[in-house]
């Protein structure tokens, strides 16, 4: 009976003292996550881990995913790594905590060089993605990943890795911060002078995509070559499935210089123009002017017509500059009579130079008119 006694004791010693241990651990990882320093917060936290990890604590699971995703530049961001890895292979952890870590730990891995367990960490993501129910959080996630391991290869200077995976991320969700990445991956090939490495990205993108983003990065590649017609062929092409305003400019521009050496593609130059004018509303007023001047251009003694209007406009100028010179100054009652005869035949110079102008306009406005009707076809076509 004693023995029994002496066991029964020793037993409820013993779990009242793994109460004890438990309680103490749970406090401690309380005060750790109250503390208001990051880097502190991260230090207590490693400071649990150090003290009761492989004990079956409650919250160890916790303290593993927190030192990884508490922000702090002095953490060492190898351990924050290892630590967010083994919270994502322990029980417990909720779907939106995974997210963090997987979301946290590739750049934690690519920060200090270690570019393979960085893809592999993403991989990561794109696989959680992929058995999502969902198949719009699912794409975000997978094209996040993508996303995460071409910017690892930008930065590290593989280019054509960088572009497969950009390319990779855009075809599953076609968002324009990706379109953006791809134009950042551009600007850096066309500065370093690797028109061809960036021609071969670019088809390849356009191969896989065919829309208008794809077509605006290969047919600047191309136009930067000098390739114009195969540039204005792509554009074209990207123009047809999707009425942009970047592509529009750059058909007009490449057209409105063409058709200067070419005559038979003035109309269509002319169409561009306006075209591109109804769909860049900044640049609206320089491009329909351009429009017009190709247009009325067509009419030779039309187009002489803006020269004469100019010369018109600088006599009067002239007129007007002898009258302030001469007559400054002077009120009516000073003027000799040789000074009021001249005053009225400068008048009369003037007067008859405005009517030039009136007339040549009055001349101009026909072909005006034609241009006015043509401008609302288009607007109608575009549905403006």
């Amino acid at each position: 009976m004693m023995k029994r006694t002496f066991l029964a004791t020793v037993t409820l010693i013993f779990a009242l003292a793994g109460l004890a241990a438990a309680q103490s651990a749970d406090e401690e990882y309380l005060k750790a996550m109250q503390l208001s320093d990051n880097c502190a917060k991260v230090q207590a936290l490693d400071n649990y881990i150090s003290k009761y990890a492989g004990q079956g604590t409650t919250n160890e699971h916790w303290a593993y995913a927190y030192y990884c995703l508490t922000p702090c530049a002095s953490k060492p961001a190898q351990k924050a790594a290892e630590y967010g890895e083994k919270a994502l292979g322990m029980p417990g952890i909720d779907d939106q905590t995974k997210l963090g870590l997987m979301a946290t730990i590739p750049g934690l891995y690519n920060s200090i060089g270690q570019i393979d367990k960085a893809d592999a960490a993403a991989r990561k993501l794109i696989d959680f993605g992929k058995g999502l129910s969902d198949p719009k959080t699912g794409a975000k996630l997978q094209a996040g990943g993508y996303l995460m391991i071409g910017q690892f290869a930008e930065k590290a200077g593989n280019y054509g890795k960088a572009a497969e995976n950009y390319i990779t991320a855009y075809g599953i969700l076609k968002d324009p911060s990706i379109s953006k990445q791809l134009n950042g991956l551009a600007a850096t090939l066309y500065k370093g002078g690797k028109f061809a490495e960036a021609e071969k990205v670019f088809r390849e993108f356009y191969a896989a995509d065919k829309g208008p983003e794809s077509a605006a990065l290969l047919g600047q590649t191309l136009y930067k070559q000098n390739k114009t017609d195969e540039a204005l062929a792509i554009y074209k092409e990207g123009y047809a499935i999707k009425k942009t305003p970047a592509l529009a400019l750059n058909i007009a521009i490449i057209l409105n210089a063409k058709a200067k050496e070419n005559p038979a593609l003035t109309m269509e130059a002319v169409n561009a123009l306006i075209e591109a004018g109804l769909l860049n509303s900044k640049e609206s007023k320089n491009l329909l002017g351009q429009a017009q001047n190709l247009f009325v251009g067509q009419d030779k003694e039309l187009a002489s017509s803006y020269a004469k209007i100019e010369e018109h406009k600088k006599a009067i100028e002239e007129f007007n500059k002898t009258i302030d010179t001469k007559f400054e100054g002077k009120s009516e009652e000073d003027l000799s009579e040789a000074d009021k005869r001249l005053l009225k035949t400068l008048n009369a110079n003037i007067e008859a130079e405005n009517q030039a102008i009136a007339k040549i306009q009055a001349s101009q406005k026909g072909v005006l008119d034609k241009f006015n009707a043509l401008v609302a076809q288009v607007k109608a076509r575009l549905g403006k």
